[in-house]
């Protein structure tokens, strides 16, 4: 049965613009808001499901998001907070469930918890007051000069102001309106400034409420007993009136900010019922926990960013914290503050080595507690923002980056290096033909699955990735003292073939459907360089002849039937550790000196017999042919076909010698030089 709110009626409040983007997945009740909200005609109304809420989200500004699911309520929950921090007050959130007990949790992370099922119009009423925020503004002051000064521009402001001119009346009024802020001067009749704002502190409705302590009175005495009975701010008379403006700005604008995830796991004491309302002052959304199991549970349910914890929680130790911690999904695991006591330096250091990310020591005040919380969720920030930059920015980028940052002060002066550097480029091969076999969202995630693949190889062995093109990958190795770069190349090529055949075997489309990867690698000298705009964007990548060959090795490697190829320069000081066989002697298309390429076959240890005797009978077929010899070369290739590694290709090295051979006898050249000349790129 849907539930009716005793709450004003929509046609009784002047309606904003509205636009709901819902996603409802109880069928029923879906059925029912298409219908009813399509009589709110002044509104634009969006039904999605929860795959597309970001992109919904994205393409409409000033969001209403409801959100209610009957199975992956916490699923949705995580995503209405990662909406909040990105998009902060452009969107608001209304969270529907038939749980009222998940209130308390989630009600920090949306704007609005409601029971479900509930009328369209108690909906659009709920939306019209978070769309419409307390901006009620109590001053208590004795003096009516203040009034007269101070109420007039609050109220061109934007704020609904409400007076009192004595403490009791003042009080009374803050029970009865709940004002965000009140303004509360000290020396008052009935009621000084301190036993009303005491007062105020322990009425439970009003415990969230910002007070604004005003007066002539501002010694640090003054403004310290001000702090004791939980004043959040003390500005002395007279009252700079555009500053008071901005600072009751500020507070109206922290609600529901969609900052960080805070859990305070605490065995109930005073202290963290302060922390808990300065915590949220700040924008900050905090749930209380008062044991490790329950904070693990809570953190099992939905994810938190930070845990402030006493040192010898209720069902445990600090130690037994972090265990519990550590098995917990990666992505849920949160930074550790620990609140010591001031002589407990030997509970500090096993904090520390525990893992905390630090120290809170009793007594503290609650500025010194949210600069912590900062310092700590700053780190925490700045460690995820990197871990995302590298998966877009290569090493050497993001090192030269940082080292143009601290040593260069002209910041638009192109970088440009020359380095030593091993260059790879691959290529799916028959992509075009892929595509017309698959849709889009298929043919993407290939892509992704092929690249989550080939990068973690290449990220493994300390490899940058310059850049994705389409279906095509360009790497690269820098030579340094500790690596070189042409073996880190080889390995990675060897280790991405093999991760690439696992791949398909396991995967359903591709176990029948396999990717096959084409690869090229060449090595020599490179610029390292900023290439751009450089008031807009620079990205650093390697350019020059070396990068040119090993995209033109990639791309040959098709004319031979094979996944690889590589330079001459590549495979020099390797030949030990790797099993290579020449190709070819090739003129590449735009170059004039000749190049020697070779096809990787295997770590040497690991060769097979077949592959060995492939090696010694093609490269003494390919010794024939370069010395002109096309007859018993050709002998020897075909004897070398019937060990190629993928017999069941029509094309392979042995093949093309063995067509080469059969022309080159038919048609013998005047200046044989063993030198074949490539006519593609």
């Amino acid at each position: 049965m849907i539930k009716k709110n005793s709450q004003a009626s929509v046609s009784e409040i002047e309606i904003p613009q509205l636009n709901f983007v819902v996603c409802i997945e109880n069928q029923l009740y879906k059925n029912y808001l298409t219908k009813a909200l399509k009589t709110f005609s002044s509104y634009n109304v969006l039904f999605i499901d929860k795959t597309t809420i970001a992109n919904a989200v994205a393409e409409n500004s000033n969001v209403i998001l409801i959100l209610q699911s009957d199975d992956a309520e916490y699923q949705l929950i995580e995503i209405a907070s990662k909406l909040k921090r990105v998009f902060s007050n452009e969107i608001k959130i209304i969270f529907l469930s038939l749980d009222y007990i998940l209130e308390p949790e989630i009600s920090a992370v949306v704007d609005k918890f409601l029971q479900f099922p509930l009328l369209a119009e108690d909906l659009v009423d709920a939306a019209i007051q978070i769309v419409s925020p307390n901006n009620k503004v109590l001053l208590i002051d004795d003096s009516k000069l203040v009034h007269t000064t101070i109420v007039g521009d609050l109220d061109k402001a934007g704020f609904q102001v409400f007076q009192a001119f004595d403490g009791e009346e003042g009080f009374n009024k803050a029970s009865e309106v709940h004002p965000g802020v009140i303004i509360c001067d000290i020396e008052m009749p009935k009621m000084n400034g301190y036993e009303t704002c005491k007062a105020i502190r322990e009425n439970k409705d009003l415990v969230g409420t910002h007070i604004i302590m005003s007066s002539t009175l501002g010694s640090a005495a003054d403004q310290k007993k001000g702090f004791e009975v939980g004043v959040d701010e003390y500005i002395t008379k007279p009252v700079d009136i555009p500053e008071l403006i901005e600072r009751i700005s500020k507070v109206f604008s922290k609600a529901s900010s969609g900052r960080e995830n805070i859990i305070l796991l605490d065995k109930g004491t005073r202290s963290i019922k302060d922390m808990k309302i300065s915590l949220t002052k700040q924008g900050f959304n905090v749930r209380e926990t008062d044991s490790i199991k329950s904070a693990i549970k809570s953190l099992n349910r939905l994810s938190g960013d930070l845990v402030i914890s006493e040192i010898e929680p209720k069902d445990g130790s600090i130690i037994d914290l972090f265990h519990e911690l550590s098995f917990l999904d990666k992505s849920k695991a949160p930074d550790i503050l620990v609140i010591v006591e001031a002589d407990g330096r030997s509970d500090a250091r096993m904090a520390i080595n525990a893992g905390a990310a630090g120290v809170i020591t009793k007594p503290f005040t609650m500025d010194a507690l949210l600069a912590q919380v900062e310092r700590s969720l700053a780190d925490r920030r700045s460690r995820k923002e990197k871990e995302q930059l590298g998966r877009y920015v290569s090493k050497a980028s993001m090192r030269m980056a940082i080292e143009k940052a601290i040593l260069d002060n002209d910041d638009k002066q192109a970088r440009a290096d020359r380095k030593s550097a091993s260059v790879f480029f691959s290529d799916i091969a028959n992509f075009t033909d892929r595509c017309e076999r698959y849709n889009a969202k298929e043919i993407v995630e290939q892509i992704n699955l092929l690249f989550e693949v080939m990068t973690r190889v290449i990220m493994k062995n300390h490899g940058d990735i310059d850049k994705f093109i389409g279906d095509a990958c360009m790497a690269f190795w820098l030579d340094e003292a500790s690596i070189s770069s042409s073996d880190a190349v080889l390995k990675s090529i060897l280790e991405m073939q093999e991760q690439i055949e696992v791949m398909n075997s396991e995967h359903p489309i591709l176990s029948q459907d396999p990717i096959l990867v084409r690869m090229g690698a060449n090595k020599g000298e490179v610029i390292l360089c900023d290439i751009g705009a450089a008031d807009a964007r620079v990205d650093l990548t390697i350019i020059g002849d070396c990068v040119n060959v090993a995209a033109r090795l990639e791309s040959a490697s098709k004319q031979y039937g094979l996944t690889n190829l590589i330079s001459e320069e590549t495979v020099k000081g390797n030949e030990k550790k790797y099993l290579c066989r020449i190709v070819d002697k090739v003129r590449v298309k735009g170059k004039i000196e000749p190049l020697i390429c070779y096809e990787l076959l295997s770590v040497s240890g690991s060769a097979s017999k077949k592959q060995l005797e492939l090696k010694n009978l093609f490269e003494m077929g390919f010794r024939d042919y370069q010395n002109g010899e096309f007859r018993t070369g050709l002998a020897k290739f075909q004897q070398s076909k019937k060990l190629e590694l993928d017999l069941n290709s029509d094309i392979n090295p042995s093949s093309v010698y063995i067509d080469r051979c059969q022309y080159l006898i038919n048609n013998p050249p005047k200046d044989w030089d063993g030198i074949w000349s490539l006519t593609e790129k």
